[in-house]
């Protein structure tokens, strides 16, 4: 019975390390390109296409995280105050443009499932499709879609709290 009880514990110690709540402000940092999200041009237009850019401490590269549930945020731009999401119907190689932000709204939610500290795979919220950019050698300007599951360094992004300078 002590075995059982200290087996449980155990399990509802490791849920709490991968159901952190992520707070504030960051950029989002493809692992295999280097490159962030931005919305091109920083274009405030609905419709703008969610593209990857060098690093920059920029509002348009600035996303705050809006917790809908565990694991679970809707992401705002601090420069256009919108959110990204797939262009039409969700399938696989859909690109993803700026539209304002929606509360509630599934194509706008995104899963952030850790693989590591401030490393993450992101998912649209109930599918099979990951945020991953169209180009893994991350040219600027780049489209970002979604992609199905597939295990490479394209799919994984960095967080990292980011206080823009304009």
């Amino acid at each position: 019975m002590k075995k059982l009880v200290l087996l449980a514990a155990l399990l509802t110690s490791a849920a709490f390390v991968f159901a952190q709540d992520i707070k504030g402000n960051y950029a989002i940092k493809n692992v295999q390109t280097g490159m962030l999200l931005r919305v091109k041009d920083a274009n405030s237009k609905n419709g703008t296409p969610l593209v990857a850019y060098y690093p920059e401490n920029w509002k348009c590269m600035t996303w705050s995280f809006k917790k809908t549930e565990v694991n679970t945020y809707q992401l705002q731009n601090l420069l256009t105050n919108k959110t990204f999401q797939p262009i039409g119907s969700v399938a696989a190689n859909t690109a993803f443009d700026e539209q304002p932000l929606v509360p509630g709204d599934g194509k706008q939610q995104y899963e952030f499932i850790a693989v590591k500290k401030d490393t993450y795979m992101i998912k649209l919220k109930g599918t099979d499709l990951y945020v991953t950019p169209a180009d893994g050698k991350g040219s600027v300007n780049s489209a970002i879609v979604l992609a199905s599951k597939r295990n490479t360094p394209d799919q994984l992004w960095n967080i990292y709290e980011q206080a823009p300078t304009m």
